[in-house]
């Protein structure tokens, strides 16, 4: 029997390539309790799955306002003991928000006065979302949103 006294050798093993998110569709959905302190988790949540994708900064902060916007109404005026929060991210730039607060009233845009403190909600979701709209007890928006990439071309 002969062994052979030469060490074998291998290549080094290759590296896995990166796995990036970048040109894919994202999809981010969530259930809680109704609190006032979820508005801030869900906008810092919305705004981080986003910036994953370089979305442009603007475009960022708009979708986390309307975000705010749509939870806090739900968690404010829903009728469930949990609010279910969906966020849509397709890879041509458009972003769909959904909020379902198990409560079958309709959204109406109010005309606040000066001196009131709140009812600006809606009025701010007609203001900057493409579409939005009421389906049973489900609010939901559209917003296109460009990416950074495309910002710096």
């Amino acid at each position: 029997m002969s062994l052979s006294t030469r060490p074998t050798t291998t290549a080094p093993p290759t590296p896995p390539a990166p796995v990036g998110i970048r040109g894919i569709a994202l999809r981010l959905t969530m259930s809680f309790k109704p609190h006032a302190r979820r508005v801030e988790h869900t906008r810092r949540m919305a705004g981080a799955l986003l910036r994953q994708d370089d979305v442009a900064r603007e475009a960022v902060e708009t979708v986390q306002l309307l975000v705010s916007e749509i939870v806090t109404n739900a968690v404010v005026h829903g009728n469930g003991d949990r609010v279910r929060f969906s966020l849509a991210y397709d890879p041509c730039g458009t972003v769909r928000i959904e909020v379902d607060d198990r409560s079958p009233a309709q959204v109406a845009v109010r005309h606040p006065g000066p001196d009131e403190e709140s009812g600006r909600g809606t009025f701010l979701v007609d203001a900057l979302a493409r579409d939005w709209g009421r389906r049973g007890t489900r609010t939901w928006c559209t917003v296109s949103v460009g990416s950074a990439r495309e910002v710096r071309a």
